[in-house]
Formats: C-alpha cells, sequence, structure tokens
C-alpha cells in the first residue's frame, strides 16, 4: 500500500465530536456560545468565545488540558494502525487554528 496517502479530517471523524464546541463546553461557556450561535458566522463567534473564556481567567494551558480529554473514536485508533501498518502516508486535516491543531495532533499520536 506504500504510496497511498490516507486523509483523516479530525473533528467528526477521528473524534466523534467538535473540538471548538469540546473546549466551550468544557470550560463552562456554553449558555453564551448557544445564545451566540445564530448571530454570528463560526470563526467570529469562535474569535468571541476564545475573548470570552480568556476574560474569565482561562489561559492556553486550560485549552490544551482540555483537548488532550477528547475522546477518540475506539475505531479510529485500529484503522490509523492499520494504514500505517501497510505503509500509506497518513494525513490530517483541519480548518482549525494552529494551536488547536498541534494539540489535536498530540491527542493522536500520545
Amino acid at each position: 500500500m506504500a504510496g497511498f496517502v490516507v486523509v483523516f479530517d479530525f473533528d467528526k471523524t477521528i473524534i466523534d465530536l467538535d473540538s471548538d464546541n469540546w473546549v466551550v463546553d468544557k470550560l463552562g461557556a456554553t449558555d453564551l456560545f448557544n445564545q451566540l450561535l445564530p448571530t454570528m458566522p463560526w470563526n467570529s463567534l469562535m474569535d468571541r468565545m476564545m475573548t470570552e473564556l480568556h476574560s474569565q481567567g482561562k489561559t492556553i494551558d486550560h485549552i490544551a488540558e482540555v483537548l488532550k480529554r477528547v475522546p477518540i473514536h475506539p475505531n479510529v485508533v485500529p484503522a490509523i494502525g492499520a494504514a500505517h501498518a501497510l505503509g500509506c502516508d497518513l494525513r490530517i486535516v483541519s480548518d482549525s487554528n494552529a494551536f488547536f491543531k498541534s494539540r489535536r495532533f498530540w491527542i493522536i499520536s500520545k
């Protein structure tokens, strides 16, 4: 299988949820998120949520710790392992920022 590239999306594929929502929920800003969701585009909403979390004293370390607890879909790890064992080139795509991407990669590579 060498020469094959297997591409995974992270949110709702490797993990069975959206990591943005996970962070907002776990850091206690769900109510504001739900209030603003119908009024803002996603990226603007997430910028606003990160600003709100910061104003509540949440730091980048808090976000990193929350991302480390994201549950991985149980069938994904064996699938990634099998593709790797076959010599496939593995890639993860995401539309998130570099910080979230690097923390997400840590989750599956630990």
